[in-house]
């Protein structure tokens, strides 16, 4: 297992996580993300840089992007994940400003919030159905930094570790 499983991300506010997830449990079987660590990856580095020396490399980054709201809640059929999704084309031009000074290639993002991991849904028509309807008001909203976490992996689920935040420009 990499020693350092790294990744650039959003950290993100849900407004009412706790009531997603008593909904949402009796209709999914899987394991909720942390609250405090719930994100929208910018980037996955793996295990390719020291952390420190990314930290160094990445301080004079100026990081911009607009804050927006999570407007809907969907499921991810071929990653099996239920997430909550926005648009929000600046984190796009973001990527595209960091991919050069990492040596990432060209992608186009999907910004998507993990909430879970889908071991199987219990009540298909009323997990989509309920889906649906939550995604009528804003969820939440994206914090106006980015952070450097790492993922620690273990039997119980990844745990993630912010190892630097930085305020947006």
């Amino acid at each position: 297992m990499p020693a350092n499983r790294l990744f650039l991300a959003v950290p993100v506010r849900l407004y009412h996580y706790e009531q997603i997830k008593k909904d949402f449990s009796p209709l999914l079987k899987g394991r909720w993300r942390e609250e405090e660590h719930l994100h929208a990856t910018i980037a996955f580095l793996g295990n390719r840089f020291n952390p420190d020396h990314l930290i160094e490399k990445l301080s004079g980054f100026e990081y911009s992007f607009d804050i927006s709201e999570i407007s809907a809640l969907d499921y991810f059929a071929e990653s099996r994940v239920f997430v909550a999704t926005f648009y929000n084309p600046t984190l796009q031009n973001l990527y595209e400003k960091l991919a050069p000074l990492l040596g990432l290639a060209s992608m186009e993002l999907r910004p998507h919030v993990t909430l879970m991991r889908v071991k199987s849904i219990l009540d298909a028509p009323a997990f989509f159905k309920l889906s649906a309807a939550a995604s009528a008001a804003p969820i939440g909203v994206l914090e106006p930094k980015v952070a450097l976490y790492q993922s620690h992996l273990s039997p119980e689920g990844a745990r993630y570790e912010i190892l630097k935040e930085w305020s947006l420009t």
